[in-house]
């Protein structure tokens, strides 16, 4: 909706593999701000906003099991490599399950054994060896909230800057030219280590 791209196969978020989330991980960042908290926390009949305390208890409990997430979004991004990166296995190798299996325990990610969760895992077909780029967007995505809208989530600056620089480009735009033209500099792990903290 809001790409203008010459050709809508470039429109939106088809875009480099390891940008795609970008976007909506960004969107996230909005949703768990105090800022935007009060004004879509409201009781769906009354209007009431969402107590003080029950938004300072939902923004407090937002990296209750972070590290876990990261964790095994690293599983999913080596499984990912694992069947369909530059040496996937063969098929002499072992099961899709005792991959799987084996990656939750050199991460300390538990496991059921007897489990199949990786066959519904819908992002293995359209991936395709891309989705180490889920984790690799939190990276870009805290950069820009913590760069452009940390300290004013409703900047209307802020906000035309990040419309005008990346999101009006979809996927016809290098990444890295669009995250140099958001955040001034080239991007940084920095906050994203720190939004897990």
């Amino acid at each position: 909706l809001l790409s203008r791209t010459m050709f809508q196969h470039l429109s939106g978020t088809r875009a480099a593999m390891d940008f795609i989330e970008t976007h909506s991980h960004l969107i996230e960042s909005f949703v768990w701000d105090p800022t935007f908290l009060r004004i879509i926390g409201k009781h769906y009949m009354t209007g009431q906003s969402i107590p003080e305390s029950s938004i300072s208890s939902l923004i407090a409990s937002r990296n209750a099991f972070r590290a876990i997430e990261v964790q095994t979004q690293i599983v999913y991004a080596r499984f990912d490599q694992e069947l369909f990166g530059p040496r996937p296995r063969s098929a002499s190798s072992r099961t899709s399950t005792d991959i799987f299996s084996r990656l939750h325990m050199e991460h300390s990610v538990p496991y059921a054994e007897g489990s199949h969760w990786h066959s519904r895992f819908g992002h293995l077909v359209t991936y395709g060896a891309g989705y180490y780029g889920y984790l690799y967007s939190q990276v870009f995505a805290a950069d820009i909230w913590q760069q452009c809208f940390s300290a004013n989530p409703l900047c209307t600056v802020e906000g035309a800057k990040l419309w005008k620089k990346i999101l009006l480009h979809g996927g016809a735009k290098d990444p890295n030219a669009m995250l140099r033209a958001v955040l001034g500099r080239e991007p940084r792990v920095n906050s994203f280590v720190d939004s897990i903290l």
